[in-house]
């Protein structure tokens, strides 16, 4: 489906090649494409999204407070402490995003992919 899948894989940094493997193409062509608009345009002003955290949630900081916003499931921001954990970074989800030209497929066409290239990596 994809041309030069290795090519491209190589191209990732280590953590780009984690959310690779953890998410899977078709996840990271929805976190770009249809979560993060979605998020961004209900921000609290002045706040950035980071990415997702090791709980599974996204994640959001107020560069000026560092207040630290997560994103609940009635599609809003709730303020809240956040211990320091491990980000898979927005950034790293676009540059996977990006490299893969993953625009250009449809979400269904994406479902298996990034498995089936695992497989053969340590076949």
């Amino acid at each position: 489906m994809i041309s030069d899948i290795q090519e491209k894989y190589d191209q990732l940094t280590q953590a780009q090649k984690d959310i690779f493997a953890g998410y899977g193409l078709r996840q990271i062509k929805h976190f770009v494409e249809i979560s993060l608009p979605k998020v961004k345009s209900v921000l609290p002003e002045h706040t950035q999204v980071q990415g997702v955290n090791a709980e599974g949630k996204l994640q959001a900081v107020n560069a000026g407070t560092q207040q630290n916003y997560i994103w609940i499931s009635d599609l809003q921001w709730q303020l809240r402490k956040v211990a320091v954990m491990h980000i898979d970074t927005k950034e790293d989800f676009q540059k996977v995003w990006e490299i893969f030209n993953l625009a250009q497929y449809e979400l269904i066409d994406l479902s298996h992919i990034h498995r089936d290239f695992l497989e053969t990596l340590h076949a």
